[in-house]
Order: C-alpha cells, then structure tokens, then sequence
C-alpha cells in the first residue's frame, strides 16, 4: 500500500536493537518523575507551571515517536499502532499515580497527565511527518 514505511508488503521479524531508544527514553522518564520534590527548583509557580507542562509533552512526544519508529522499521506499525498508543497512555498515567504514592515530595496532576497524553499525539504525528507514513 503506498505511503506504508514497508511499502514491500514484506512480514519482518522484530529487531531488537530498534527498541533501544524508546526503552532509553521510557527509563530516562522513569527516573526524572522520581526526582524529589526537594530537588526541583523553585521558581515562580507560573513559570514552574508552565515549564513542567511543556516538558512533560516533549519527553512523551520523543518517547512515543522513537516507539513509532521503532515499530515502522520493524514492519510492525500496522500491527501494533493501537497497543503502543494505549501502552504509552497507560504508562503516563502509571507516571503520575506513582508520583503521587511513592515518589517523596510529588503530587499527582491531571495537568501532567494531560500534557503527556497530547506529547503521544503529538510523537505520533510527529513520526507520519518525518516518514511521510499516513497509515
């Protein structure tokens, strides 16, 4: 089909070494929603707003596009499309409970969980523009 990334029709098995950097980018996210309260500087609370807002939907829209790309090299994207955008959902949302319990001096926020559903969206319109891949 054309505007497919494999366009061959071709089955391919997985490759691992595509799922490098999303595992890379999903660990890097893990450990910076572990940050302590106590180490996040303190500016002003609208700027801080503002700034953890739009770092939030820049690590899931990196997060989610390297996913895409991963899945389009392997020849999988068709397949798997949907898992991985509900996957990468899930995970947001597992992020910011855990802030909440477990993660000392954090707060759960619908305001971050928001902001990482749209950095999905956006990863994943991110990866039809550079592939040109509408599928």
């Amino acid at each position: 089909m054309r505007g497919d990334l494999n366009d061959t029709g071709i089955e391919r098995e997985f490759q691992w070494r595509h799922s490098v950097v999303p595992l890379f980018w999903g660990l890097l996210i893990l450990g910076l929603h572990a940050v302590p309260g106590k180490d996040l500087s303190k500016a002003t609370w609208l700027w801080e707003m503002q700034l953890d807002k739009l770092l939030h939907l820049l690590m899931f829209m990196l997060l989610s596009s390297s996913v895409f790309i991963a899945l389009g090299k392997s020849g999988s994207i068709r397949k798997y499309k949907w898992f991985a955008l509900s996957a990468l959902l899930i995970y947001g949302c597992c992020l910011e409970v855990a802030q909440g319990i477990w993660f000392e001096g954090r707060t759960t926020s619908f305001g971050d969980f928001l902001a990482d559903g749209l950095g999905v969206g956006a990863g994943r319109l991110l990866f039809r523009w550079i592939y040109r891949c509408w599928n």
